[in-house]
């Protein structure tokens, strides 16, 4: 790189992490839970399974496959546990490391120093990828996009030297990028798209593009291979996009077709004026469009229009504006629902790769109108007014960036905003209900959960947290009602059986609760779960023989649940089997102290004082003068 560049990336880089010192402080919220704090793989730090397992959602209900995202966060919670400081430090870090890539590629591929340098900073600072940035789940966009680049930047290298090495270091990075999310793979009509304007053989486009032949059926082998992987571990009943997430999914094709091209429209206006900004564009934050008169619609459709007017036209005049258009056009494809739906109508997360090209159209116009130097990039031919009006630019994103950020402080902030910013969004009222109720404001929650059922009447998932918020607030009968609709649309809806079961429980209508609980058990026989309440169900409704034979199945389906094992020692213990009780609380007395003590106190009621007392030593050594242990000594006395 020549020496301005080095200055230009650090100047990049500054700004970049200037700007988002003020998501230090976010916590770890919304997507974020499913995606680390109630990630098994990533709380035990499992990464053979992180590589062989759907990410981020339940098993056998995941809809992709990121493994380098996901283990990423397992090395932060490694190193930090679930302390959020830590995760959006490398999201921070990450932004500011796709920023100076940027300025490289850009650089070496325009050959416009202005442009380059100019689209880097606007990148660092612009609006739209506050979600990306502060969100800690946006962490996968950050990678792709940093693969994506550092991938580009090895075959830029390839071109000058060492073709193999350098080449194949570029697939390996693209690879890895496909791992983080699947985005990466626009790379590939990228490379195409730059070699035919930017060609790097003397003898033309279609020379370069011959002379990286081999180079484009790397990448489509490693595309291939990665598809056969994600398909292995996915299998093949994955769930597609959800009605609530992408309402698209619902619609005819012409009403579909109509909204589509209005949601373009909804992109550009965030890439251009990023005043406006929002976390959910859910069902029915957006509504259909059935009508080409709307305005939305038609103001997507000039979009459209544009856009090969303006290729044309700039690709002569000014080829770094219609690089940054095609670039912008070939990673937004993906995202565009155009040709299938995918699993959102709409996200300024998504728009982090394409945004790049569009702030690259932004600074080549502005190096062009203002008299800078297009082809040496000599930072005394940038010309002031560029700098002036670049610095503006600059400073107005950075400003709405550093006053964005604080959304992400903490759920009740976040979940507030996302009212203001989507109110006609039935998620957004859930989720707010949520946080409310969790803060003890029941009234309040309420109203919340009322709201979203209103906008989307009989959404399981509102019905289920609605319910459960009810049970927090003490009102059973409510939420038993709750549960019900939510079994009505859904007769399935496991979680939403097994709590109707548990306030039939609290209620005393034992018969109800047990049969709730069984009916549970027919859609999943084998979750332990539901095996350790109706056994804690049978128990208090006398039925012993059959309490014990759920215990049993509860147990051999999770051997290792310490919490099936209280429950079930606790059992055995009240019936005096003492040896099964002892049986069940040995293989974990390490893990927990209370079955420390269960161990113990199993050991002196069946009269083996001797190994009560070596349990009890055993488990002082392990949970050295923790309270939970005072009644077991206590009741065995002076060690003998």
């Amino acid at each position: 790189m020549p020496p301005w560049t080095w200055t230009g990336a650090a100047l990049v880089a500054t700004v970049a992490a200037v700007l988002y010192l003020n998501s230090l402080g976010g916590a770890l919220i919304y997507d974020d839970t499913n995606a680390i704090i109630r990630n098994r793989v990533v709380i035990d730090e499992d990464f053979g399974q992180i590589f062989t397992t759907p990410s981020w959602w339940r098993a056998g209900h995941g809809r992709g496959w990121r493994p380098i995202t996901t283990a990423t966060f397992a090395v932060n919670h490694a190193l930090h546990d679930l302390e959020p400081w830590g995760y959006h430090a490398v999201n921070v870090a990450l932004h500011a490391g796709v920023s100076v890539l940027i300025v490289a590629v850009f650089a070496s591929v325009t050959g416009s120093g202005p442009a380059a340098l100019g689209a880097a900073l606007l990148f660092a600072a612009h609006p739209v990828h506050t979600e990306a940035v502060a969100s800690v789940v946006g962490r996968s966009e950050l990678l792709a996009a940093a693969a994506f680049f550092l991938a580009w930047l090895c075959f830029l290298r390839a071109d000058r030297s060492r073709r193999v090495l350098w080449d194949g270091g570029g697939v390996v990075v693209f690879f890895a990028g496909l791992l983080a999310k699947e985005n990466t793979v626009t790379l590939l009509p990228v490379l195409v798209w730059a070699d035919l304007l930017y060609p790097r053989d003397a003898a033309g486009p279609r020379a370069t593009l011959w002379r990286h032949a081999g180079r484009y059926g790397a990448l489509l082998l490693a595309v291939l291979v990665y598809v056969a992987l994600r398909q292995t571990i996915i299998g093949p009943g994955a769930p597609g996009p959800q009605p609530l997430d992408n309402p698209l999914v619902t619609l005819p094709l012409g009403p579909r077709m109509l909204t589509t091209i209005a949601v373009i429209g909804r992109y550009a206006w965030r890439l251009a004026a990023p005043l406006q900004l929002a976390a959910d564009y859910s069902y029915d934050q957006i509504g259909a469009i059935t009508s080409p008169l709307d305005v939305g619609f038609l103001a997507g459709l000039a979009i459209l229009v544009a856009v090969p007017v303006v290729g044309w036209w700039s690709r002569a005049r000014l080829p770094a504006l219609a690089f940054g258009l095609g670039f912008l056009c070939l990673t937004f494809a993906l995202i565009a629902n155009v040709a299938f739906p995918i699993g959102t109508i709409m996200a300024e997360r998504l728009v982090y790769l394409p945004s790049a090209g569009a702030c690259l159209m932004v600074a080549a116009l502005l190096a062009s109108l203002t008299g800078s130097e297009p082809s040496t990039g000599d930072p005394r031919r940038f010309s002031p007014v560029f700098l002036v009006a670049l610095l503006v630019l600059v400073g107005l994103y950075g400003a709405r960036t550093v006053t964005r950020n604080p959304v992400w402080h903490d759920p009740e902030t976040f979940f507030t905003a996302m009212v203001r910013e989507a109110p006609r969004s039935a998620r957004s009222h859930r989720e707010l209900g949520g946080v409310l109720a969790d803060l003890g404001r029941h009234a309040e929650a309420g109203r919340a959960f009322e709201r979203s059922l209103t906008i989307l009447p009989d959404d399981v998932a509102t019905l289920h947290n609605y319910g459960n918020a009810l049970v927090s607030a003490g009102d059973l009968d409510a939420a038993a009602h709750a549960y019900e609709r939510a079994i009505a649309a859904k007769p399935d809806f496991v979680d939403a059986i097994m709590n109707l079961a548990t306030v039939e429980s609290r209620r005393g209508n034992w018969a109800v609760a047990i049969e709730r609980t069984r009916e549970a058990l027919v859609y999943q026989p084998g979750r332990a779960g539901l095996h350790m309440n109706l056994a804690n169900t049978l128990f208090r409704a006398g039925q012993v023989d059959a309490a014990r034979a759920s215990y049993e199945a509860a147990l051999a389906a999770e051997p290792g649940s310490l919490q099936i094992r209280m429950n079930y020692g606790t059992f055995l213990h009240a019936q005096r089997d003492y040896v099964r009780a002892i049986a069940v609380y040995e293989p974990v007395a390490t893990a927990h102290v209370r079955m420390a003590a269960g161990l113990v106190a199993s050991y002196a009621a069946a009269g083996d004082q001797a190994s009560a007392h070596a349990a009890l030593a055993r488990a002082e050594a392990r949970f050295p003068g923790d309270v939970a242990l005072a009644p077991v000594r206590e009741r065995l006395g002076a060690v003998p």
